[in-house]
């Protein structure tokens, strides 16, 4: 059986400059949303206590979120616009969404309790349920069941994919850690030989300094990929459901309306796949 190849490392580079170009649109978006997200899984964690309902909790929240950034990816790719109007609407298709994470990460759980591989199984299969669901408007058990048809015959490569998706967000996060941590070695640096020279007790200022310098570096991490890496992954996993799912062009659609012969019956054309942004961040491969 054929498999579906992803321009994987295309789509990446092309989110990414989607993601720089617009930063101002992202920059006050996602940074609204990272407070939130932080203040309601704290308070969730304050206020309950319980790990499992915390887990649920942060479920939610990520769906949430999910939810917003697939709409908007959605927008850009299909109408070449990033637009924040509607982005949590409609309320009941939210609702909806949110209860198929529950049910979907209830079933990634329980595979992975039962030696990982049904785990695995379930992430490559069902795991477009939720861009299934903001893209058709289809409820959970619906979405799932689509997931399941669009990614059949394209499981290795989905899971090359997600090895892929993986890998490439600790390399990300690595050289952001790098980037941030490097002035404090610089200061470092400059301390010890401040040190040597006897201006600066540079050894004495070690307890404080250590914790400060890796809780800085983790939220400069953690704002960073919030800001660009996590708009442009969520840009890319959509570009990889266009490839899976196309979308007609609406070209293509009103002529298959109106199309007929004189007997009525509709004329058979081939159907033009929209290209949905300028570079083709993604293509399927035979």
């Amino acid at each position: 059986m054929n498999q579906t190849k992803f321009a994987f490392q295309e789509a990446l580079h092309s989110s990414f400059d989607a993601v720089f170009a617009n930063w101002r649109f992202f920059l006050p978006l996602m940074i609204g949303l990272s407070v939130i997200s932080f203040i309601m899984y704290f308070a969730v964690s304050l206020t309950i206590g319980s790990n499992s309902l915390s887990q649920i909790a942060t479920i939610i929240i990520n769906s949430v979120i999910a939810f917003a950034l697939f709409k908007i990816s959605f927008n850009f790719l299909d109408r070449h616009q990033f637009d924040r109007k509607d982005l949590f609407g409609p309320g009941e298709l939210l609702l909806k969404y949110i209860g198929a994470s529950l049910l979907f990460w209830i079933m990634v759980y329980l595979g992975l309790m039962l030696l990982v591989v049904p785990g695995i199984y379930v992430l490559l299969t069902y795991g477009f349920y939720g861009l299934v669901m903001v893209d058709k408007k289809l409820g959970p058990i619906d979405a799932l069941k689509r997931s399941a048809e669009i990614t059949k015959g394209s499981k290795r490569s989905l899971f090359v994919l997600g090895l892929k998706f993986y890998f490439g967000l600790l390399v990300i996060n690595i050289f952001l850690a790098i980037l941030v941590l490097s002035p404090f070695v610089i200061l470092g640096a400059l301390g010890i030989l401040l040190q040597g020279m006897r201006l600066l007790s540079f050894s004495d200022m070690m307890p404080v300094l250590i914790p400060v310098v890796i809780f800085v570096v983790f939220l400069a991490v953690a704002l960073l990929d919030a800001i660009i890496v996590i708009p442009a992954y969520a840009l890319t996993f959509a570009s990889i459901y266009r490839v899976l799912e196309p979308r007609p062009s609406d070209a293509v659609e009103t002529a298959l309306i109106q199309m007929q012969d004189g007997d009525g019956e509709n004329t058979a054309i081939d159907p033009v796949l929209s290209d949905s942004t300028d570079d083709k961040s993604a293509e399927k491969t035979l």
